[in-house]
């Protein structure tokens, strides 16, 4: 029986990759920061016995993500999807282009914590388990990115810690692809779309079970041979 490991799984995307993949039989080790607070995760705890493991991580916390893996032991993990990330707070015209461009009125420190959690900590826990996934049979690892990481699709001013972080983990994608490549796993960054998550927000225009969906379908066609490349959740790659 084959498992996932996600980050960020206490609710949107993350909690709808646990449910799908429960509902396809799969064993998950679901992590967040705080599980005690994790409804969702607990609902699904209650039909899933033994196959959902909920633990706490806090990809920012270098001794959770190394707890997890001793509580893991060596255990293979088919799929290891790096969900967990933050970004700029929608709501108050980001989504839509319309925050304030000057680079001398930015949220510095609010820069270095997003590049922190969705460039570093996806680096950081893909090492804490690359034996895990070498161990597997699916041997996959996604980093969750965005169409806002595209540089070549982005000609506006504005976003730049998230755009930032995303263009970051692409090339994270890239380099530590090669690094693995060696050892048989598949990396890729994918994006999920604007989805309706709270993160996502109320308007974006694709439900987060539709993403999830789409994802996975592309996780199901990949080989070595795609190692390194960059998705859209429709199954479109988009450029670099």
């Amino acid at each position: 029986m084959p498992t996932l490991l996600v980050t960020g799984a206490n609710r949107g995307l993350g909690l709808e990759l646990v449910r799908q993949y429960l509902d396809d039989g799969w064993n998950a080790v679901a992590c967040c920061r705080n599980p005690d607070a994790a409804d969702g995760l607990r609902a699904l705890a209650s039909g899933a016995g033994d196959r959902l493991n909920i633990q706490r991580m806090d990809v920012n916390n270098a001794d959770e993500i190394t707890a997890v893996a001793k509580v893991l032991d060596g255990a293979p993990i088919d799929l290891l999807i790096n969900n967990a990330g933050i970004v700029d707070s929608y709501g108050t015209g980001v989504a839509e282009g319309n925050d304030d461009p000057d680079l001398k009125n930015y949220d510095h420190e609010f820069w270095l914590e997003i590049l922190n959690t969705n460039v570093v900590a996806p680096g950081r826990v893909t090492g804490e388990f690359a034996d895990n996934v070498a161990a597997s049979d699916k041997k996959l690892v996604v980093m969750m990115t965005s169409g806002l990481g595209s540089i070549a699709n982005t000609w506006q001013g504005g976003r730049y810690a998230y755009r930032t972080s995303k263009a970051g983990l692409n090339m994270l994608t890239r380099s530590a692809g090669e690094w693995l490549e060696a050892r048989g796993i598949t990396v890729i960054a994918i994006a999920p779309g604007w989805t309706r998550t709270e993160l996502g927000g109320p308007n974006a225009p694709t439900a987060v079970e539709a993403s999830v969906a789409g994802m996975r379908a592309i996780f199901e066609k990949l080989t070595i041979e795609d190692t390194g490349t960059y998705w859209n959740f429709d199954g479109q790659q988009l450029p670099w």
